[in-house]
Order: structure tokens, then sequence, then C-alpha cells
């Protein structure tokens, strides 16, 4: 009866692991009339961050009187033996390649639930309104070709319109953005082994380079222990 119930207790836990792990969470945010709203998407649910809710009148925080650092008392005086450098100067170019495939990785592993655009260009002046509606087209055009390469959209909607009679473009948008842990976990495990494996061949490339430095040396110098 013991092993049964640590064996479910130990089942809960790893299901547990799971929806944490694979529970997609993101931002969503939202443009409509000039006005802009923000959450915070958990599965399929949204919580309000933008703009803030309104706070009760006559409710007042109460204000916490700011405490004196204290000062940190002085180290002894002494030599401290110098730490390695976590980061070389040789280092640079491989951490930069690796941060470009880092990002990479991570823009892959994002999902675009939802991308709405909607415009719709002001044509009072008709000459002036047909050539922002053709540029807007083509750049809608290009701009979602390019989006739908780079991210793993699921569902857009964008609309494009010309209206003679209004005096001002409106833009109505919204995305959605969401990713899990797991997916988090698995980018930052590879930039992690790519860091490790080019702190290696740096110490490597040094230790290489130390005991060339040392062949030479003990060549220049004659059998008197002089320097020729």
């Amino acid at each position: 009866m013991k092993r049964l119930i640590g064996w479910i207790i130990l089942a809960v836990i790893l299901l547990i692991l799971l929806l944490l792990l694979f529970t997609p969470f993101g931002v969503s945010a939202d443009y409509s009339g000039g006005a802009l709203t923000v959450a915070a998407r958990v599965f399929c649910f949204d919580l309000k961050l933008y703009p803030p809710a309104a706070k009760k009148a006559g409710k007042e925080k109460a204000k916490k009187a700011a405490k004196p650092k204290k000062g940190k008392q002085g180290k002894p005086a002494g030599e401290e033996t110098p730490k390695p450098q976590l980061i070389t100067k040789d280092m640079v170019p491989e951490l930069l390649r690796l941060a470009g495939r880092t990002l990479t990785r991570f823009r892959r592993k994002l999902t675009v639930n939802r991308f709405v655009l909607h415009i719709t260009v002001a044509g009072a002046d008709p000459y002036e309104g047909a050539m922002a509606y053709g540029l807007i087209n083509s750049a809608a055009a290009t701009l979602g070709g390019a989006a739908g390469r780079a991210f793993n959209v699921r569902k857009s909607d964008v609309q494009t319109g010309l209206d003679f009679n209004a005096e001002r473009t409106a833009v109505d948008g919204g995305i959605t953005v969401t990713l899990n842990l797991a997916r988090v976990l698995a980018v930052a495990l590879a930039a992690g082994a790519g860091f490790l494996k080019i702190k290696r061949d740096a110490a490597r490339a040094e230790k290489a380079a130390a005991k060339e430095r040392k062949e030479k040396d003990e060549r220049d110098a004659d059998p008197d222990g002089r320097i020729s």
C-alpha cells in the first residue's frame, strides 16, 4: 500500500512538471481606437497588465520608512589571488556567432498564435490616398511574407482599405506570442553547451601557445643559461 501511494505521488509530481514545461505562456497586445491593452497569456487565459485597474478612492498606500543601509566592513588589506577571466579577447568572435545562433533558435521556438493588422487609409485627397494605399499594400505583402518565414504564425489577419470620407488613417492591430519552458530550456542548454565548447577550445589554444613559447625560449637559450 505504501509503495502504491509513493508511485501515485511520483506520478502527480511528474504530471505537474510536464504541465509546467509544456504550458504555453507569453504576451498579448492589442491596439484599437488609439488605446493600447497588454495582457499576460497563460495557456488560453489573459491576465490584464495594461492599462492598470483604477484605484479605489480614499485608499492610500502606506509608505515604508527607508532604512539606512549598513556600510560594508572593510576587508583586511592584502593581495588577493587573481581569478581567471571568464571571457577572453580571443573568445569574442566565437561568442558573437554563438549569440546569433541562440537568437535564431529562440526565434524559431516562438509561436505567433494571432496576428491582426487592419489599416484603413484616409482618402480625403484621392491621389495621396491611392498612393498611400498602394505603398501600404506592397509593404504588408513583403513584411507578411518575411514574418511568415521567420516565425511560426498560426493565425494571421491582415486587411487594408481605402476610405475617401475619412480624414485620418485608422490602424487596428493585435498580436499574441507564446512559448513554453521546455523550449526555453532547450535553447538555454544549447547555448550553455556552446559556451563550454568555446571555453574549452580557448583553454586548449592558450595551453598550446604557452607550451610553444616555452619551447622557443629553451631553444633560444645557450647551454650556459644565457639568452642568445
